[in-house]
């Protein structure tokens, strides 16, 4: 888990598809029904997730001493603030480290 700001967080994968229905069905190629996603929404919250998990040179590890000192990027911020308020991004209370 990454410590921001001394909490915990991960990336709950599975809420990404559940932010993405429409609430519609369809068919897919072989006649089974299957749910329908907003393509614009996933792809945004794609690249989130990938500006989050991209390495870029930083001078320092410490994912919190980037974000205080103000040395993330504003994509990383906007990236990282997307997935906190779509529950992308989770906090975990307590940890077993």
């Amino acid at each position: 888990m990454v410590t921001i700001f001394g909490k915990y967080y991960y990336i709950d994968i599975g809420s990404i598809t559940e932010v993405c229905k429409t609430g519609s069905k369809i068919k897919d190629e072989e006649g089974n029904e299957t749910f329908e996603i907003n393509i614009f929404m996933y792809e945004t919250l794609k690249l989130c997730v990938e500006r989050l998990l991209n390495e870029y040179p930083q001078e320092t590890d410490d994912i919190e001493a980037i974000i205080q000192n103000d040395i993330g990027s504003t994509s990383f911020r906007f990236a990282f603030n997307t997935l906190l308020k779509y529950n992308i991004i989770i906090e975990e209370e307590e940890t077993d480290e």
